[in-house]
């Protein structure tokens, strides 16, 4: 038998035996009221929504439980142990049988791990998602007829009972275009709680600690701080890899005028870099939230994170030097990606340093206006306290 058709026959055979036998578990145990279980992403870590939901349960002693398959994570993580479940023994098979609420932040739980879902069937389920864009996504992405019904069958798509959103504008743009839900609500991301606070030891849980401080340090000598965080390219590619950025000469541009470039490359990026004195490679999967707000400016193209970076309100450049390229071989943008951005647009590195100039050392700020737009538009509340509006949800699900 051919490796493609035994891998199409192995995920019917699996997804029958979670239909019949994992699902039936479901009726022999009892929910416990109350209980959060959070799900992160594949790898298994304390990451991004899910991670700033799971630590504000903690911090306000909810019953709240990070199930991960990673031991790494319970072992790296002793100060929270007792929250953190090993999928795979009795008692992770447990937890998901007896949660009231199941917290996600990717789409990939349900078909990757499909064990999950089955036994948490009698859970609400929650998704926070994991970024807000005007790329389609999810059902954007299948066609009607037998793909869609495939899809549900496989749990690639999950009815959710709740769709955490950031405003009034998301909800119709996103999450009722493109996801299945009973209820969309304008809470707020968990992540960007963290953006209003001073980090604490929580906070910095999955932080590259060594460079989180060294950073800290230099803002405090007098540098100027930008981070660069472009998205994926489905070839793997970058601007330094592709050459439209030169890395030793964009260094020796940033040490003349004493300003720190942190490279926050995508986790599917292909490429790694050494640092170099004025460039500094932060770990793909490391947290960058607690480092946003010790920024100046960001950096990005098509990734929805400046659209998190304009709660604190600072300088936005996007670096589209492949536009075009981008849209043919990538992703279709949902609206007009050039009428909406609220930035300098540039495309080649001489542009780049330019503009960085104009923001960190001219202290040009042409675009302000258009941020505090956008902000508005994108965000219903700026208080820090979506992580603790998720939970009243919680709580009402329970009376």
């Amino acid at each position: 038998m051919p490796k493609k058709m035994l891998k199409k026959v192995i995920s019917y055979i699996h997804i029958l035996f979670c239909w019949t036998i994992i699902a039936p578990l479901n009726i022999f145990v009892r929910r416990e009221r109350g209980l959060t279980v959070v799900i992160g992403k594949l790898s298994g870590e304390i990451a991004d929504n899910t991670k700033y939901l799971l630590i504000h349960g903690i911090r306000e002693n909810k019953n709240i439980r990070f199930l991960t398959k990673s031991a790494a994570v319970l072992n790296a993580n002793s100060d929270i142990k007792k929250h953190i479940v090993l999928f795979g023994s009795l008692k992770g098979v447990l937890t998901l049988l007896r949660a009231s609420q199941i917290v996600v932040d990717y789409s990939h739980w349900s078909y990757r791990n499909p064990i999950y879902f089955f036994l948490s069937l009698k859970a609400k389920k929650v998704h926070l998602w994991h970024g807000l864009t005007f790329k389609p996504v999810e059902l954007g992405l299948i066609a009607k007829g037998i793909p869609y019904l495939k899809s549900r069958l496989f749990r690639h798509i999950v009815n959710y009972d709740l769709m955490v959103s950031t405003s009034n504008f998301w909800t119709e743009h996103l999450y009722k275009k493109y996801f299945l839900a009973k209820d969309v609500e304008n809470y707020g991301y968990p992540r960007n709680d963290v953006l209003f606070r001073k980090p604490d030891q929580l906070d910095l849980i999955g932080v590259d600690l060594n460079k989180f401080n060294m950073l800290k340090k230099a803002k405090e000598k007098g540098y100027k701080l930008a981070i660069y965080s472009p998205t994926f390219r489905d070839d793997g590619s970058d601007a330094f890899s592709s050459g439209n950025l030169n890395l030793e000469k964009l260094n020796i541009f940033l040490s003349k005028h004493n300003i720190i470039l942190i490279l926050k490359m995508h986790p599917h990026n292909a490429h790694v870099y050494e640092d170099l004195s004025n460039i500094l490679n932060y770990g793909k999967d490391f947290d960058i939230y607690p480092v946003m707000s010790l920024s100046d400016m960001m950096i990005t193209d098509y990734s929805s994170i400046y659209i998190d970076y304009l709660i604190i309100d600072r300088p936005i450049v996007f670096f589209n030097y492949d536009y075009e390229k981008y849209l043919e071989k990538n992703r279709k943008l949902q609206t007009k990606f050039l009428d909406t951005i609220p930035g300098v647009i540039t495309r080649e590195q001489e542009g780049l340093e330019q503009a960085i100039l104009d923001h960190l050392i001219s202290c040009k700020d042409s675009h302000k206006g258009d941020r505090t737009k956008l902000k508005e538009t994108s965000y219903e509340f700026f208080d820090g306290n979506s992580a603790k509006r998720i939970f009243c949800k919680f709580e009402q699900w329970q009376k």
